[in-house]
């Protein structure tokens, strides 16, 4: 059985996100694309994209969660290379804003939905 490293657990999720990415120190985007949050956790996401973004790239996200809309800005941990829908990429990230409140109404949605999923409800 594989030993999980994470610090805490991440939550499958299916949000679809629109964002635009920044070079560090940039205010000004280089790029926008759309993509989905896969799972979520203390710390970050995980996204799936349609574009390779390098590491250190901060993505300004507005995520659907419900009927509205969160914002959210991440920095790219990494990236890696998969197949969804034709080809696309996974991007690890971690959180560098996102208000509390939204992230407790994220959490809170996403936990009720897994665990109704789960049959537990």
């Amino acid at each position: 059985m594989r030993r999980e490293r994470r610090r805490s657990e991440r939550i499958p999720v299916e949000h679809l996100v629109a964002f635009s990415c920044y070079r560090r120190g940039d205010s000004v985007p280089y790029d926008h694309s759309m993509g989905k949050a896969v799972n979520v956790g203390e710390g970050g996401m995980m996204l799936q994209i349609y574009k390779p973004v390098e590491q250190g790239t901060v993505l300004d996200l507005e995520i659907g969660i419900g009927n509205e809309i969160v914002d959210a800005k991440v920095e790219v941990l990494a990236t890696r290379k998969i197949s969804f829908n034709g080809d696309g990429y996974t991007a690890s990230t971690r959180f560098v804003y996102i208000d509390h409140r939204n992230y407790l109404k994220m959490m809170r949605l996403e936990r009720l939905s897994f665990t109704r999923k789960a049959g537990n409800l």
